[in-house]
């Protein structure tokens, strides 16, 4: 009797730590599937990208590229900054107030309201495009097709970041997936018949970005007419939060990409092409923690939801860790293999990129990736008030440091103004959630 009792004690105990561990792996495989089809979705995206850049800048004349170039950087900046953080950055902190019964209200009224605002936007633009070209600016048709690819590339967008609030990534890679396959059959239609020109590779996004978004046309069982209150609310707390999420976007984006234009006119054209290389070599570390955060965002949401505070803190951790490491072992890796790294990206041109100014940059991505994984319960908790300090106290030691550094060390001094602001930005997260630990 005592020996089967002592039997049935240890299969209960064996029960009772397997269960925990099936989970927990069952866990893992989710979140590592989830991992790694963002991955898949995001590589599509920006392969598509870069491959797009690097046959505009073969088949176009240097001013066709050139104003490509600029009706691009003002679509990324009207999409990128102010678009996104109006209904992206704060819709998992927004969806997970409200019953799930209820978010295929959420998602019709997404889409409807992205839409109108996009759709407006563009429509300013086209219009702004047919004057041009009724007084004869050569520029007029770009201008047209940049305003056509702004609600297109919107409705792509929001069809993805909905997919990541639903944990339904295979319809994000489809969307990507679609995208891809659009865009090379517009542009190669485009390039054989030599119709190659600024207005013409636009036109090719706006297609491209339209066909994606279009397969929310086979989940609409998924959508339903919102009612005015939930719809109102909803909206009224992504654009109270929004406007902040706008204002962070615009600092880091002044913090990285606009300092192109910034050291063009401290040092020199040469300096803006050197930082852009720099960054276009560090671009697949961006999008890799770009992803990490847009799969973990709904999850750290949902367990703030149920609150388990004490585990949002932890995964913070856990992922400032994780993704500063990523960050570190990459500059590692392209400090140590910078010769054929630079020759499979410049192809022999000469630019003023060195194994300092490599070494701050990947210093500062690093920095970069342990302040977005502080950041996530910020995000998910819908403060963007604190992220945005974190963001001023970065673009502060940007300031201060830039002018000085610029002025002695070029581009080295630039992307030390760099590590200057993601040293601030971390420092200030890091204050923000010690608070929050203790109150």
């Amino acid at each position: 009797m005592t020996a089967l009792t002592d039997r049935l004690d240890r299969m209960a105990a064996q029960t009772r730590i397997a269960g925990p561990v099936t989970g927990l792996l069952r866990r893992l495989r989710r979140a590592g599937g989830n991992v790694a089809l963002g991955l898949v979705d995001q590589a599509l995206l920006s392969g598509s990208a870069f491959v797009l850049t690097i046959v505009l800048a073969n088949v176009l004349d240097i001013n066709s590229f050139g104003r490509f170039s600029v009706a691009w950087s003002f679509s990324i900046l009207i999409e990128a900054v102010f678009l996104r953080g109006l209904f992206d950055d704060g819709l998992p902190a927004t969806a997970h107030r409200i019953p799930k019964s209820r978010w295929p209200q959420l998602r019709l009224g997404l889409y409807l309201s992205s839409l109108l605002v996009s759709a407006a936007l563009g429509l300013l633009l086209v219009v702004a495009g047919i004057v041009i070209v009724a007084i004869g600016g050569a520029a007029g048709g770009l201008v047209i097709a940049t305003g056509l690819a702004i609600p297109a590339v919107r409705l792509q967008s929001m069809f993805r970041r909905i997919a990541y609030l639903d944990g339904r990534l295979p319809r994000a890679v489809a969307s990507s997936l679609t995208y891809c396959v659009a865009l090379a059959a517009s542009a190669g239609l485009m390039i054989a018949p030599k119709l190659t020109g600024a207005a013409a590779a636009m036109a090719c996004i706006a297609i491209s970005a339209a066909l994606a978004g279009s397969l929310l046309l086979f989940y609409t069982s998924e959508l339903a007419w919102p009612q005015t209150r939930i719809f109102g609310g909803s909206l009224r707390r992504l654009f109270r939060n929004g406007r902040w999420f706008v204002a962070t976007s615009l600092t880091y984006w002044i913090g990285s990409i606009g300092l192109i234009p910034v050291c063009g006119l401290l040092i020199g054209l040469d300096a803006s092409a050197s930082l852009r290389i720099l960054l276009l070599v560090f671009a697949p570390l961006s999008q890799f923690c770009a992803t990490m955060f847009s799969v973990r965002l709904p999850e750290i949401a949902s367990e703030l939801r149920a609150g388990r505070r004490s585990a949002v803190v932890a995964a913070a951790r856990e992922n400032a860790v994780l993704l500063g490491s990523i960050a570190a072992a990459y500059g590692a890796v392209v400090v140590l293999f910078r010769e054929l790294i630079l020759a499979l990206v410049i192809h022999g041109q000469s630019y003023e990129v060195g194994t300092g100014s490599l070494a701050l940059m990947g210093a500062a991505m690093a920095l970069d990736a342990v302040w977005l994984g502080l950041a996530l319960p910020l995000f998910a908790t819908g403060r963007p008030q604190r992220f945005m300090l974190s963001r001023i106290a970065g673009l502060v030691a940007l300031c201060c440091v830039l002018p000085f550094a610029a002025e002695a060390w070029q581009v080295m001094g630039a992307v030390a103004a760099m590590v200057a602001s993601s040293a601030a930005s971390v420092a200030v997260v890091v204050l923000t959630n010690s608070v929050r630990e203790q109150t």
